[in-house]
């Protein structure tokens, strides 16, 4: 009974699809008909290739963001090493321009022995009177060598240790110079001292009562006060006063150093001054007085 079932159900499915293919065929020679066919169809098909066109469109989408996301970290991380090699080129080309200063003090002054070193602290102290600089007396430095750049006198080594020396600048109270008016109808005189304070002023002392100094002029080292070397520029005079006696003059220096960005530094080495004198008489140069400081 079962068996004839089935032989049944299969004999009409084959006759259904037998049939279906000869209307088909047949509905296929008219074109009226397959027009038709086609219209009805068109829907189901628009849907189909919509959906499908959809699927990919989404799964490009997927793949262009991880794209341009990953291109986006590679343009950052490009950036950032640009940005990096831009900042050290340009301090590259700071320390060459700052190096080059240097070597135009060398060629000026042929005569003196100078030895480079890096300032590597400043604004010790109070009054912010010291730096230090990364050469000492393994590298032959001895108290008292002057310390110069490219614009003028620096300070002098106040304090000598075997990597590392202490600068005692020109504008700390303590340090004491023999200064002269650089122009050539004047030649005055005096003693520039620092100024305790902030502004690291200097002022030029026991001027004569008519010593022309006017306001503009350039300072050098007289080179009188023995470890200074004459001729290095100390600063331009800013204002020009009397002295509550009236008889004396005083006057205001600018320094011609810019203690706030100081980076390297040259130390004259061949410049002995008094202290060949002192040495010859037997006396120590590098003695210190009793206020602390060192005779100059």
């Amino acid at each position: 009974m079962m068996q004839e079932r089935k032989a049944k159900l299969a004999v009409t499915i084959v006759a259904v699809l037998v049939a279906g293919g000869v209307l088909l065929d047949a509905l296929s020679r008219f074109k009226v008909v397959n027009s038709v066919l086609s219209t009805v169809a068109r829907p189901v098909y628009f849907v189909v290739g919509g959906a499908a066109r959809g699927i990919h469109g989404v799964s490009d989408f997927f793949t262009s963001k991880t794209a341009l996301e990953k291109e986006n970290t590679a343009l950052k991380k490009e950036n950032e090493d640009l940005r990096q090699t831009n900042v050290e080129l340009i301090a590259m080309k700071a320390e060459n321009e700052r190096l080059a200063k240097l070597l135009k003090f060398t060629n000026l002054h042929p005569k003196y022995e100078t030895m480079p070193a890096k300032i590597i602290s400043r604004d010790l102290g109070d009054f912010k009177d010291v730096i230090l600089i990364d050469k000492g007396s393994d590298d032959g430095l001895r108290v008292n060598m002057p310390v110069v750049n490219a614009s003028g006198l620096i300070g002098i080594i106040d304090a000598v240790y075997p990597h590392m020396s202490k600068v005692l600048l020109i504008s700390s109270s303590r340090s004491s110079i023999g200064g002269m008016n650089l122009r050539g109808d004047s030649r005055a005189a005096g003693i520039v001292n620092g100024v305790a304070g902030p502004d690291l002023s200097l002022e030029m002392r026991n001027l004569a009562r008519n010593a022309d100094v006017l306001p503009g002029d350039t300072i050098v080292t007289s080179g009188y006060t023995g470890y200074h070397p004459e001729g290095l520029v100390i600063g331009t005079v800013e204002e020009v006063q009397m002295d509550p006696g009236g008889l004396t003059k005083k006057a205001t220096i600018v320094p011609s150093v810019d203690y706030t960005h100081l980076e390297e530094a040259l130390i004259i080495t061949n410049y002995a001054g008094f202290a060949d004198f002192l040495r010859q008489q037997g006396k120590d140069p590098d003695i210190r007085t009793s206020k602390g400081g060192k005779s100059r």
